[in-house]
């Protein structure tokens, strides 16, 4: 009869388990007074659509595409970062196993003895020693009252359960915490997987745009040569002064400092590649002097959208969830806690000289623990994690209006950028025709060099101008698709 009054109290503390709660997500975390703002399309100018993956293909470089590939493949940060996700996962098992019986078997085998001496048959006990310090198989002590000197074999086995039923939902909301923990260390793999994307790209460029460069400053330098020795020539007919050898001579060290200039920073970068690749920064990595075509627009998508679709973001989101069922689990630990607890053993104990007893036991228990008084711990436990959720909402929104920023930012930088190359294109054909021009009137002597060599510095100028712009055009493509949250190489979280 009481074990079918157990064995109920069991399936009833079971049916009664209540569902745990369930957070808010997107921008529903979010106060009304923020969500209200987020508009229905972007305010710079950009391409309606679906924003599309793999966007290291839109610019049709496979150099690039296999730099980004072996630079996941060996990025020790990102192998960082997927090992902690692999442990996220272990604590969700961890968290879970509570929601489980736990079943233990002990085998017992042991030979004990006793020599007792001095005032016997009084109810005296023996001194108890206690622990050793060492680990003890636990069996059972020598019965004192057979004899001053005994030994005797004990030899057994047991197996014992218990399971504390998870009524309030304290431990499904434990392991609901860590499963969104580790959904939150998924997410940001996967951000630190496209930010490197994103830095390798951005390295790429920044070495062409110095490549570019230095072929720049060498057309320069060459100019600037030719018309020094052309200079030397008109010096020695008397056509050019001390003055007009020392200016073009002073130009062309200018000049020559500045190609000197270019291959410096054409150096950083090859390394600056090196490193973001995991390779030693030699400086001897061979990458294409050309700019990859420009994409066409992007599709941007809404802004709503990049709340469930941006890394960051989901990390931000789970992080917040993993807080909303931390304060669940600190509310249910003040709640009376059920476990059901069940035990059965058999062994024999052989006293030499006397005799054999053989025995069975069992146990089934079931056990209610109320907290009552623990000097303000459990509710300062439960501020704890209450504090903990309006922090982890307050910096949603704030990774949130940040990502906002960022798309706006990229959107209205790529047009501008463009209408600037578009400028500076006319620039540089305008100042290459003037120079042109210059050079066949400096023939005629209609002009003299220095007014040339202006010209020349001014197309110059222009053309450093608009290799920075182009190369600008390229990151701020990328920096707006990290922005949109669209992936380079569909998913990238570790399996």
């Amino acid at each position: 009869m009481n074990s079918r009054v157990l064995l109920g109290a069991a399936a009833c503390l079971t049916l009664v388990g209540c569902a745990i709660k369930q957070p808010p997500f997107g921008e529903e975390i979010m106060p009304e007074s923020a969500r209200a703002q987020i508009p229905g399309r972007w305010a710079g100018p950009h391409r309606s659509g679906t924003v599309v993956p793999n966007w290291i293909l839109a610019f049709g470089d496979p150099e690039l595409t296999a730099l980004v590939t072996d630079a996941v493949e060996r990025n020790p940060d990102l192998k960082a970062a997927a090992a902690r996700v692999e442990a996220s996962r272990a604590a969700v098992r961890i968290a879970a196993s509570s929601l489980y019986p736990r079943i233990a078997m002990k085998g017992l085998g042991e030979r004990q003895g006793q020599r007792l001496s001095g005032d016997l048959g009084r109810d005296i006990n023996p001194p108890d020693f206690g622990s050793s310090g060492v680990e003890s198989s636990g069996g059972a002590g020598l019965d004192t009252s057979v004899d001053e000197t005994s030994q005797r074999w004990v030899y057994g086995l047991a197996a014992g359960a218990a399971w504390e039923a998870d009524v309030w939902g304290r431990i499904r909301s434990k392991k609901a915490a860590a499963k969104a923990e580790s959904k939150a260390l998924e997410a940001d793999y996967e951000f630190a997987r496209q930010s490197l994307a994103a830095a390798v790209a951005r390295a790429y460029f920044t070495t062409i745009e110095a490549a570019q460069q230095e072929a720049n400053a060498q057309d320069t330098l060459n100019l600037y040569q030719q018309y020094s020795q052309l200079t030397d020539v008109q010096k020695q007919h008397g056509f050019a002064s001390d003055f007009d050898v020392a200016q073009i001579k002073s130009r062309t060290a200018s000049a020559e400092d500045a190609l000197y200039t270019a291959q410096q920073v054409r150096a950083q970068t090859i390394r600056a590649i090196e490193v973001v690749t995991s390779h030693y920064p030699a400086g001897r990595f061979d990458v294409r002097r050309s700019f990859p075509r420009q994409p066409r627009s992007v599709p941007a998508g809404l802004p709503a959208q990049i709340l469930e679709r941006r890394p960051d973001l989901i990390a931000s989101e789970r992080r917040f969830a993993a807080a909303f069922h931390r304060v669940n689990e600190a509310r249910a630990a003040r709640l009376p806690r059920f476990v059901l607890s069940a035990a059965s053993g058999l062994g024999t104990a052989q006293l030499d000289g006397v005799g054999t007893l053989d025995a069975v036991l069992w146990t089934f228990a079931a056990g209610v623990t109320q907290p009552i008084f623990f000097g303000g711990e459990l509710q300062a436990a439960q501020d704890l994690r209450t504090a903990e959720q309006k922090a982890a909402a307050a910096s949603y929104v704030g990774f949130a209006l940040r990502a906002f920023g960022e798309v706006e930012d990229a959107l209205a930088n790529d047009y501008y950028l463009r209408q600037r190359e578009g400028a500076l294109g006319d620039a540089v054909s305008n100042s290459g025709e003037a120079v042109n021009l210059a050079g066949k009137q400096l023939e005629q002597g209609q002009i003299d060099m220095f007014t040339i060599l202006r010209l020349a510095g001014e197309n110059l100028a222009a053309k450093v101008q608009l290799t920075q712009i182009r190369a600008s055009r390229l990151r701020e493509r990328v920096n707006l698709y990290l922005a949109l949250g669209g992936d380079f190489a569909g998913t990238g979280a570790p399996k």
